[in-house]
């Protein structure tokens, strides 16, 4: 059960899902603004 458990798995492994919002983030500094899907948008609102 996934009960009181935090996060997405975005179907992928822990730590392709680490460098991708990683990734993202730096993007997202550098350019101001990316396109993606929104749960992916979701969880990148952590880091950003």
């Amino acid at each position: 059960m996934r009960h009181r458990k935090k996060g997405r798995h975005l179907g992928r492994t822990a730590e392709h899902r680490r460098m991708m919002l990683r990734n993202m983030a730096t993007s997202l500094f550098k350019h101001g603004r990316i396109e993606t899907t929104l749960a992916k948008a979701k969880e990148l609102r952590r880091y950003a």
